[in-house]
């Protein structure tokens, strides 16, 4: 491997033999000398964050809502057991590091590194790495509840409930919100200390799903229809999401649902499809009981419409 592409690679190879330590099962290794320490579980769960302090990047999507929605942060004492005695623990969160992350991705993520990395064979190409480039989330998008938590004596977790108001967030923005522990009153700190919260917005008919469908052509034309068919609908706005139009993926037919306030339905093409007239043709609803589009919509081909029946459940 080369040394521009090591570079990119180091901290994950670093964090593998890290966890493949922790994972010991010799007979005569003593857990019981273990030393007690504080952690955020949630980093070992996260990918790996490239930073010097043990930071790790964790993902998360929310909808986009006025009401407060919840980012649980669970502190653990990691322990052979539970201490006799409170233990507080300080939280904070550090903009500055955002910057620093972001230069650090400057320098990684240039022409000649991209390069190098693309010509070794061994790496995937150069197309596969992002530049990402992050936004510290809104003062007015989240509020902590204070800068401490305590873990009961006799226990060994406690949760830190970020509130986030989702509203406030613009879509396609990536924000980043570094919580990380600075202090638990003399217990040792551990790796997993810092966590750098990616926050995204997305609309509440977003999701995978399964579609059940069927598509009838003028005569002489065969008809033909399918079931559980895997469709993806991604956010374009809070109430409006883009989906594959019938089976038609492959032919760069695509759509958009846009939700009403009385859960009727506008099916328009979307934009940049390779059919532009797909449109509502019957009843089109959302019943949000069961999240489920009950659609019948049409386009219009070289001999005539093109009309679709189809239910687009979401998982």
């Amino acid at each position: 491997m080369k040394r521009s592409s090591t570079k990119l690679y180091l901290t994950l190879v670093t964090i593998m033999s890290m966890l493949a330590s922790c994972s010991k099962t010799d007979d005569n290794y003593n857990y019981k000398d273990m030393p007690t320490s504080v952690e955020l579980p949630i980093a070992a769960h996260a990918g790996p964050g490239m930073f010097d302090n043990g930071g790790f990047k964790f993902n998360i999507a929310k909808s986009i809502s006025d009401t407060p929605q919840p980012l649980t942060t669970t502190v653990l004492l990691s322990a052979t057991k539970p201490l006799s005695k409170d233990v507080k623990v300080t939280l904070s969160v550090d903009n500055g590091a955002i910057a620093a992350l972001n230069a650090t991705h400057r320098a990684l993520y240039t022409a000649d590194s991209l390069a190098a990395v693309k010509a070794d064979t061994d790496l995937p190409s150069s197309a596969d790495f992002k530049y990402e480039i992050y936004q510290s989330l809104p003062a007015d998008a989240y509020s902590l509840p204070g800068t401490t938590v305590t873990i009961p004596s006799g226990k060994t977790t406690a949760d830190y409930v970020i509130s986030l108001i989702t509203s406030k967030l613009t879509l396609g923005t990536k924000y980043m919100l570094p919580i990380a522990i600075t202090d638990a009153q003399g217990e040792k700190i551990n790796y997993y200390s810092t966590v750098y919260y990616i926050v995204g917005i997305k609309s509440d008919y977003e999701g995978e799903a399964k579609a059940t469908g069927s598509i009838a052509f003028p005569d002489p034309s065969i008809d033909r229809s399918w079931t559980g068919r895997a469709k993806t609908l991604t956010t374009v706005n809070g109430n409006t999401v883009r989906t594959e139009a019938a089976d038609l993926g492959g032919s760069n037919y695509f759509m958009w649902l846009i939700v009403n306030p009385d859960n009727s339905v506008t099916v328009i093409s979307a934009p940049g499809a390779a059919n532009q007239s797909i449109q509502v043709n019957g009843s089109c609803t959302f019943d949000p009981a069961t999240r489920t589009f009950i659609l019948n919509y049409k386009y219009v081909g070289g001999t005539g419409d093109r009309r679709i029946s189809e239910t687009i459940r979401l998982d």
